[in-house]
Parts: C-alpha cells; structure tokens; sequence
C-alpha cells in the first residue's frame, strides 16, 4: 500500500495555507517561477516530449502532438514550494501541468509532474484528466484495474490497459482533523482490447497508506 504523498498533501490543503505567510510567499514565489518557464521554448519542448511519452505507450503510437500552451485551460498546481538555489535556480519542488491539446485526432487534457532537482528540471507524464494522485499512486491504481480486467466483458488477459482519461468524482480530498486526507473518488477510462469503459476507483487514506478501492461491479462499456 503506497504511502500518503507529501506532494498530493500540498496540492490539497490550499486553505491551510493562508495561515501561515511565510508558505503562502514561497507558493507564490513558486508560481511565479514556472510562469516564467511556461514561455520559454525549451520548457514547451520538454512537457510535448513527455506527452509524446505517454501516446508512445498507446496502441495508436501517435508521433505527434498540438499542444495549446496559450490556452485559458492550461494549469499549473504546485505540489511542493520550490526551494531556490544562490543561481535563481529551484533545486528542489515539483509542479503539474495541465495543458489541453489532441493527437491523432483525440483531444486530451495532458498532465506532466516536473521535478526540480540540483541537476535540473525532470519530466514525467502523468494520465489525462483529473486524477489527484502522484505517477506512483497512479501506478498503483492501474495494476489494480489490471486484477479487475475479468470484468470487461469481451477483452482478454493479455491486452494490455491503457489509460485515455481521468476524472475526479465529486470533492477533492482535504485534511481532516487528524491530519490525514479524506477519502476522495474517481473515474478511469481505460481501453482493453480495442473496447473502453469506465472504472470507479475509491481512494481511503490512513495512518499506513493510501487503499486503493476498485468498483468492480460498477465497472461498464461505452
């Protein structure tokens, strides 16, 4: 069971935030640094390589993609503050984007979580969608869909799941009283062998982990 993510915490307690200045100045500071980066060149470059990462690992093999970078849709959520470097450099904190485009003719909302490290910037593609956990919880989540796939009616064993979209079902998780995250839900739109449904996931937080809830009954075709 993956463990409780610092980053997803941040994301999620944007109101525990006003109460303390010093955060809220460093969140800012945060997003002011990657506005900048949204406008370079090089920066565009890198989040279309790692979205052509994740259509790489369809059945279509897309080798292109129009990402709409100007876009009122494009969003960006600091998971954790930046801590800058002496060179005005951030060598430590990540952030998703969210930006919407479309390849091979289907239009997704692409995320990408980048990482900031005293070697640079990494990228790594995260699902379309909403989804509210980080590339492990995300993984997690996919291997169990894996165990659910008896429950697709028509798709074998050997077809592998690919994720074409994610959505959060009603509130985003928030911190309760005892410091942990509530339960929050979602839904994951999955192709198995050429045929997509749409798979309810229940994610419960306590003290150890994250479980990890499948609702295999309610699992349906499109």
């Amino acid at each position: 069971m993956p463990k409780i993510i610092l980053s997803l915490a941040f994301f999620l307690t944007t109101p525990l935030w006003a109460q303390d200045d010093a955060l809220v100045a460093k969140i800012n500071a945060s997003r002011a640094f990657v506005i900048k980066q949204q406008a370079a060149s090089d920066y565009r470059d890198s989040i279309r390589k790692s979205v052509l990462v994740y259509e790489n690992g369809l059945a279509t093999h897309c080798n292109s993609v129009d990402l709409e970078f100007d876009s009122v849709s494009v969003r960006i959520r600091i998971l954790v503050p930046l801590e800058i470097d002496r060179n005005g450099m951030p060598a430590s904190g990540s952030w998703r984007e969210t930006v919407p485009g479309t390849a091979c003719n289907e239009k997704r909302m692409y995320n990408v979580q980048v990482d900031a490290t005293n070697k640079g910037l990494r990228y790594a593609p995260t699902y379309p969608g909403t989804a509210q956990g980080d590339p492990e919880l995300q993984h997690d989540t996919l291997e169990n869909i894996e165990l659910a796939k008896v429950a697709m009616p028509g798709t074998k064993q050997s077809c592998p799941i690919e994720v074409l979209n994610t959505q959060l079902v009603g509130p985003a998780a928030t911190i309760l009283k005892n410091g942990l995250l509530s339960e929050w839900k979602e839904e994951w739109d999955v192709r198995v062998c050429g045929k997509i449904f749409t798979v309810p996931v229940k994610y419960t937080p306590d003290a150890t982990g994250t479980a990890i809830s499948v609702g295999v009954s309610e699992i349906h075709a499109h």
